[in-house]
């Protein structure tokens, strides 16, 4: 499917949608229960979508979309159209839209830190564009005579009726606050004096028609309302600034941004501004360090928090959110090819921002391996970086020029990979255009060289059994080569026996680990991370980092397509947590569905075609005591389910457990069950011991601290868990990561602050 087609498919996706929602709308807007007129019924919805909208601070959209400058291409021997990262020199191109991306994200982090540590009650709008305002055709007939950017008043038009608000602060007490970001400074051609006071000149008058809009947007419920004015200039020193306004040479730029701030001198217009001394470092724009709070706080006592605004109470307060981030407003995020998507809440962000990590996005690397098209490969690389994306695109390769696929699933750890590849290569095929030649054909082959090593001699019989003129073709995912652990003797006997008894022999294979990789097999290592949010890619590199097996990360220079929200992180501990890890904790497992609520997972209504499933949800330990409910022969529960499996029930959120019971006790019913997992074939949060989902993702995963007796007994220690846990079972999260963890036992009764996150703010997203 071409990307214009995509384009085309999502675009009535989201038509189709909208109508769904407004249907919705309407029956809430005709009901006699639902408020005295439409401004009530409006501010009612913000209030279901925003349920702490008079507490917290909200970001809107949820998450900073990038313009990703992706190329488009055709993989060699199909007619799969996929996207393609661009070259450097393409990437130089587009450096204007990626600096710009860059500091929105940037400024937008550090405000939402500001606002969580501070308790700020305020809304947080980006990139809205006066076209957008009150402009669905539905609500008409309600916001058709409300003051809009389209009926400024005659006196005004000459500010333009065009333009969008770079940040737009919505606060309960301080009335409203527009801003300008701009990334001038961030590159050394653009650092020179003369840039700064260019771009600062062309700020002013955009901020002093945001001004004006604003007041007219709200003018009938809120005339004289206090709105202020800042810059926001992440990458320029407020020394640098001050330097700037008092050179004699611009004393005309001095003049305006003193008369557009309301400040008396340059000196103030420097603390009215924010400016790099006030903001996290760009390398680490995530990490808002104490410091660097204290320094905003500074800037935001001094632009903001000077006067209160004794008009607004709640309902104004709302009426005013509502006006600008509720239905009636377009709030959307750009996507590929001009198609725009609304997203509005955590959820739908997550929801888009998981859809766009799995489209099929290659490097220019694995693409120019596609096309040397080598017969005998192993790709190795770190969790996300694409490896079995191209094992399967080669096995539609396979199957297009008329081919049998083979594909090999050695151990039950691989039994979920392996069937998950297996159905998208038979999809393919249905899917797809009809060849030239008659398709070949898809065989799956389970053997477990776990703990039967004659199954290896068993695999190579059976594989060469289906040579056909000497020919094979077999992809193999999650393999593990170390010669000196585990059964990696086994795949690499496995190899190297195939390697001599078949004379044309085609093995693909992918490995997270670089380690013993037989001499049969051409090594390539992909390094560039394509599955994981940025937020989320971050945790999964401390597990990688320092692990000389596993090759890091690399940066493409190309953005990913949103940072991703915060990782959330939950606490086991407090009066209502049981057992000594969150696996043996209702508790905890009640806290993790709060999370699911929130993020509207299993949603019934869609405001958007941007929603998350509860098959998107992995819930994921290290724990082999993990179960549901064990079942004695009358039917009746003889062993309940794990704490956490418990908590997730009660709390209504329907649940697959992948534990060892089954795997134990009835094998059969296990590989149903992991079969299932990995086709998503119901719509059921997974909860997993992690290894038995390798390979596979999912949007959200929480992820529970365990240690298990038996490594206690073998003397692994906590730090080897964690790391265990960030590579195996946080990297199955694309999107939204939750870490529930248990606090070290300390000799006070209170544990450190940092780690008693309690029920109470199972949603509050901390730094990572």
């Amino acid at each position: 499917m071409s990307n214009d087609s995509i384009s085309v498919s999502w675009s009535r996706v989201s038509v189709f949608y909208s109508f769904l929602e407004e249907l919705f709308l309407s029956r809430i807007m005709a009901s006699p229960n639902s408020g005295e007129d439409t401004r009530d019924n409006l501010v009612d919805i913000v209030k279901q979508l925003y349920p702490d909208a008079l507490t917290c601070t909200y970001i809107v959209p949820p998450v900073q979309f990038s313009r990703v400058p992706y190329n488009t291409d055709t993989v060699p021997g199909t007619d799969q159209e996929v996207l393609v990262l661009p070259s450097s020199e393409q990437l130089q191109q587009q450096q204007g839209n990626i600096q710009a991306d860059f500091a929105q994200q940037h400024v937008l982090h550090n405000l939402q830190q500001l606002g969580d540590s501070g308790k700020e009650v305020m809304f947080v709008v980006s990139e809205l564009n006066f076209k957008d305002y009150l402009n669905k055709p539905f609500y008409a007939k309600h916001t058709g005579k409300l003051p809009k950017p389209a009926n400024l008043p005659k006196e005004l038009r000459h500010h333009g009726k065009q333009g969008d608000f770079d940040i737009l602060v919505i606060h309960r007490q301080y009335g409203i606050l527009v801003g300008e970001i701009k990334s001038v400074g961030k590159t050394k051609a653009s650092r020179a004096d003369t840039e700064v006071v260019k771009v600062i000149a062309k700020a002013v008058k955009q901020l002093d028609k945001c001004e004006v809009h604003t007041r007219h947007m709200v003018s009938d419920i809120a005339p004289g309302l206090t709105v202020r004015k800042t810059l926001f200039l992440p990458y320029v020193s407020q020394a640098q600034l001050q330097r700037i306004l008092d050179d004699d040479k611009n004393s005309k730029l001095q003049q305006a941004v003193c008369q557009s701030l309301g400040a008396a001198n340059t000196t103030q217009v420097v603390q009215l501004c924010c400016c790099s001394d006030q903001l996290s470092q760009p390398a680490s724009y995530w990490h808002v360090t104490p410091a660097v709070l204290s320094q905003l706080s500074t800037w935001w006592k001094h632009r903001m928090a000077c006067t209160v605004d004794t008009r607004l109470t709640d309902q104004l307060y709302l009426d005013i959110v509502a006006r600008f981030v509720g239905q009636a407003t377009t709030v959307s995020v750009p996507c590929f090819n001009n198609v725009r998507v609304e997203v509005r809440t955590a959820g739908q962000a997550v929801a888009e921002l998981g859809r766009r990590l799995a489209l099929l996005v290659l490097t220019l690397q694995q693409l120019g391996l596609m096309n040397r098209d080598p017969p005998r490969v192993c790709i190795t690389g770190a969790p996300g970086t694409g490896k079995t994306v191209v094992l399967v695109l080669q096995g539609e390769r396979w199957l297009r020029e008329g081919h049998d696929v083979h594909v090999l699933s050695t151990g039950y750890d691989t039994l979920a990979i392996s069937t998950s590849i297996t159905q998208q290569l038979e999809m393919s095929i249905s899917a797809g255009p009809t060849p030239s030649l008659t398709p070949g054909s898809v065989s799956y082959h389970q053997h477990n060289f776990w703990d039967r090593e004659e199954d290896v001699e068993k695999a190579v019989t059976d594989l060469v059994a289906c040579m056909k003129n000497g020919h094979l073709y077999v992809l193999l995912d999650e393999a593990f080569f170390d010669s000196s652990a585990g059964f990696g003797p086994a795949h690499i006997r496995l190899v190297s026996q195939l390697a001599q008894r078949v004379p044309h022999l085609y093995l693909w294979c992918a490995s997270v680990y670089n380690d013993d990789i037989p001499p049969a097999l051409q090594t390539q290592v992909f390094t560039v991370p394509l599955r994981s949010a940025p937020a989320v890619l971050r945790e999964i590199q401390q597990g990688v980092q320092g692990y000389d097996v596993v090759h890091d990360y690399s940066d493409s220079g190309v953005p990913a397509p949103g940072d991703g929200l915060s990782v959330i992180r939950l606490s086991h501990h407090g009066n209502a947590h049981t057992g000594r890890w969150p696996v043996d904790c209702a508790q905890c497992g009640q806290d993790i569905a709060a999370v699911l609520r929130r993020l509207g997972v299993g949603s019934i209504v869609a405001n958007s075609p941007s929603r998350l499933s509860y098959s998107d949800v992995f819930v994921l330990t290290r724990s082999g005591d993990l179960h549901d409910d064990v079942t004695g022969e009358a039917g009746r529960v003889t062993s309940p389910a794990s704490g956490v499996v418990q908590g997730l029930k009660a709390a209504g959120v329907p649940v697959s457990v992948l534990g060892d019971q089954d795997y134990l006790h009835n094998r059969a019913r296990w590989e149903r069950a992991v079969q299932d997992v990995a086709v998503a074939a119901t719509d059921t949060v997974t909860v997993a011991m992690y290894h038995w989902v390798r390979g596979l993702e999912r949007r959200v995963v929480a992820v529970l601290q365990d240690r298990a007796q038996v490594d206690d007994d073998d003397g692994i220690t906590d730090e080897v868990t964690d790391h265990d846990d960030r590579l195996e079972a946080v990297s199955r999260c694309t999107t939204q990561l939750i870490m529930v963890r248990t606090p070290p036992v300390t000799t006070t009764t209170t544990p450190p602050s940092h780690t008693t996150t309690t029920a109470t703010t199972t949603t509050t997203h901390a730094t990572t």
